[in-house]
């Protein structure tokens, strides 16, 4: 579904990512994991088009896309959840879900979808008529991948929804996205709770300093011994 062939991002003259490649395959929950400043939010922002590489290319559905607007690419079927939820704090949760299905396909069938988002997430119809900004940091990232799922995505790119939750929260987070990846929406997970991560995703890759270093499948880099060194204190 996804392929990134070597692509090279810079801030300017500071670059962060070097010569990074990947595959997301269509239906998998694929994980980037990684510390903090290692690249992974510059991925994703580079995917969507707010950052363009500076060598490389990045092919969705076989189409290139590292020159294409982000509003062309929620069009195409790719959605981006970003770290920090970015809702509109005055707008009412009701009002943040409709802003998530502008596009034509996305407006046609606007309301099955919020009723569907209102399944995954019974809080927010509760809540529906109040403003986004008075709700809990749970509620406010269920609220945000509920306004990406309102694309109806093909791909659904999640930055650290696990940030900022309590231990409680966080397992309900991501059984709610293994739930979303059951329903055929392919997951492109960026996290740093990386034991609970690699125990639900189909592979993974480790970024360390703008490089992957790593990848396998979940199990795979649960054995591996820099992997526990390094990111599970084992």
């Amino acid at each position: 579904m996804l392929k990134v062939e070597n692509i090279d991002v810079a801030y300017g003259d500071l670059q962060v990512l070097w010569d990074v490649s990947f595959t997301v395959q269509e239906g998998e929950l694929l994980a980037l994991l990684g510390a903090n400043g290692a690249g992974k939010t510059t991925i994703l922002n580079t995917i969507s088009g707010l950052l363009r590489p500076r060598r490389g290319s990045i092919r969705f559905l076989g189409e290139e896309i590292s020159r294409v607007p982000g509003h062309k690419l929620a069009e195409l079927g790719i959605a981006h959840v970003p770290e920090g939820r970015r809702l509109f704090p005055e707008m009412t949760v009701k009002e943040n879900l409709e802003m998530g299905s502008l596009s034509p396909e996305a407006k046609k069938k606007r309301k099955e979808t919020m009723e569907w988002v209102y399944t995954l997430f019974p809080i927010l119809k509760e809540r529906q008529n109040q403003e986004a900004g008075t709700l809990s940091g749970g509620q406010q990232q269920m609220l945000a991948i509920g306004r990406g799922l309102m694309a109806l995505p093909k791909l659904l790119m999640l930055d650290e929804p696990s940030l900022g939750l309590s231990p409680l929260l966080v397992s309900q987070v991501f059984e709610i996205i293994q739930d979303i990846n059951r329903q055929e929406i392919t997951v492109l997970l960026v996290e740093q709770n990386v034991m609970h991560v690699l125990k639900m995703c189909s592979r993974a890759y480790v970024l360390e300093n703008g490089r992957l270093v790593l990848q396998g499948s979940g199990p795979e880099l649960l054995n591996n011994q820099h992997v526990k060194e390094a990111y599970l204190g084992i």
